[in-house]
């Protein structure tokens, strides 16, 4: 009888793939490691349906000193400016960028469709803050 729930139990264990080995130490420490990059780490993500010539309202984030916002953005055609705390323009273009923080305030972000397309531009946005 001990046999058979012994064979019983290691057959349910590999039938949920659990590793045997795992200690609840491990675990901890890598969800630990998990929460530490959460902090440092902020991304998301914002689509824009602009019709050709049309300006998107300025997206506002804000950074804290020595902050880095990283933008990717994705489309047809993805034209933006960033500015900076005072509104003036730092940045133009088409290209992913990254941004340091020279003081705590907003940094605003707006994309503009371009007036040779004549569909609707989709653009699809990732900032990350570290």
């Amino acid at each position: 009888m001990k046999k058979q729930l012994l064979s019983i139990s290691l057959f349910a264990l590999l039938l949920s793939g659990a590793p045997a080995y795992a200690s609840a130490s491990t675990s901890a420490h890598v969800q630990s490691d998990f929460v530490e990059q959460q902090k440092q780490a902020q991304s998301f993500t914002k689509y824009y349906y602009l019709t050709p010539g049309q300006l998107s309202p300025k997206e506002a984030i804000y950074l804290k000193k020595g902050q880095e916002l990283r933008i990717r953005a994705n489309g047809s055609f993805a034209n933006y400016t960033v500015y900076n705390a005072q509104n003036k323009q730092i940045w133009s273009g088409t290209t992913g960028i990254i941004i340091k923080a020279d003081e705590d305030g907003y940094h605003y972000v707006q994309f503009q469709a371009p007036y040779s397309y004549q569909d609707q531009n989709v653009i699809v946005a990732t900032y990350t803050i570290q």
